[in-house]
């Protein structure tokens, strides 16, 4: 086991705002007992899927003019971070779906802790000239377990491309995570991200989107659960250099108790992304008055032939809410409990893969269980 020590700057604004808001970026400051523990499992490989680990020089199948851009792509948690992978992980789980491969069944990977354990990943995800690739990343330990977890993904969409991607997070009340993820789509190609987040002590989610081809698009949905003393730190940076290129960010979610959540949502319309359309909704249930909630919605723009919405709605359930769900035989906690897993089965029915949703199911109700 070693001590590590992780100083960093998380989750920084591509452009400064007030400095009392506290939402430029997120200070962290952790000792890891850093011992490398934890399971990883690959679940239903397709026969079109090429997967490999190891450093880029061991991988066989990589062609470095094909993977430099990718390598280049920094996630939305910031180089400093990014920068602890780099330091911590000696190999790259590489997984590429071959040209034109149109493939429905979802690849799986697993992430399993123990109580006390640690490790950091990074992964690369590649769907190749034509292709489709589904893939779903769950990470789960034991509801009272601690330890640390950091992951990387990049995504890359090569031209007419599409990459799902689902991340599921179940760990543990006293886990510490990070969860980084980059992705670049090219021309006429499609990323949609579905993420759940729903377990960790504290955890810092950081997501950056580079829309850079022509008619590109992007589709991310979120969903997040807070309780008790739980953080959670969001960003998502939604950059448009595509002419034509559409962006869609939905994020919802409930926090309870004296539970944490930041989130920056930033879509960028750069020069030259003529004809791009960006929106993106944030909707937050607060269950408790001693919640701390803060919401960033950014535009930035630097062309004319634009569209870029955003909107947030954040608060309790309304008196004429509560009085009709009481009328329905519902007390106020139950109808709260009933209207927090509303939010989140939004997102989790988008999954599409029974064991997962089974999985996120059992898990939500065994969290509210405990209030009985």
């Amino acid at each position: 086991m070693e001590k590590k020590d992780l100083k960093v700057n998380i989750n920084p604004m591509p452009t400064l705002t007030w400095n009392f808001l506290k939402l430029n970026g997120a200070d962290v400051n952790e000792t890891i007992d850093f011992n490398g523990r934890g399971k990883s499992t690959l679940h239903n490989i397709p026969s079109k899927v090429v997967v490999s680990s190891g450093s880029c020089e061991e991988c066989g199948e990589c062609d470095t003019a094909f993977y430099e851009d990718i390598h280049r792509m920094d996630t939305g948690l910031g180089k400093e971070a990014d920068g602890f992978f780099e330091e911590n992980c000696d190999g790259i789980l590489h997984v590429r779906s071959k040209k034109n491969a149109r493939i429905t069944e979802p690849l799986c990977i697993s992430y399993s802790f123990e109580d006390r354990d640690s490790n950091a990943v990074r992964q690369e995800i590649i769907a190749e000239e034509g292709s489709t690739l589904t893939v779903i990343m769950d990470q789960t330990s034991g509801r009272k377990d601690s330890g640390f977890f950091a992951v990387q993904t990049k995504l890359k969409a090569c031209r007419n491309a599409e990459i799902r991607f689902v991340g599921i997070s179940l760990l543990g009340d006293g886990f510490l995570h990070l969860d980084g993820i980059a992705a670049l789509a090219e021309e006429g190609a499609r990323i949609e991200l579905i993420q759940m987040e729903l377990g960790s002590a504290k955890s810092y989610v950081g997501v950056n989107v580079d829309l850079a081809g022509r008619g590109s698009s992007f589709d991310g949905n979120a969903a997040f659960l807070r309780l008790n003393d739980q953080m959670l730190d969001m960003n998502y940076y939604i950059g448009h250099r595509g002419k034509r290129s559409e962006s869609s960010l939905n994020v919802k979610g409930a926090l309870r108790d004296r539970a944490v959540k930041n989130f920056r949502g930033i879509i960028d319309l750069k020069h030259g992304a003529k004809g791009a359309k960006g929106n993106e909704q944030e909707e937050t249930l607060l269950l408790s008055e001693g919640v701390h909630n803060k919401t960033l919605p950014v535009i930035l723009c630097d062309e004319d032939d634009v569209e870029g919405s955003h909107g947030a709605t954040i608060g309790r359930l309304s008196r004429e809410m509560l009085f009709y769900m009481q009328s329905r035989g519902f007390s106020e906690h139950e109808a709260e409990v009933l209207m927090a897993k509303g939010q989140l089965n939004f997102v989790r029915d988008l999954i599409g893969d029974e064991k997962s949703i089974g999985r996120i199911q059992h898990y939500t109700e065994e969290v509210f269980g405990d209030d009985r």
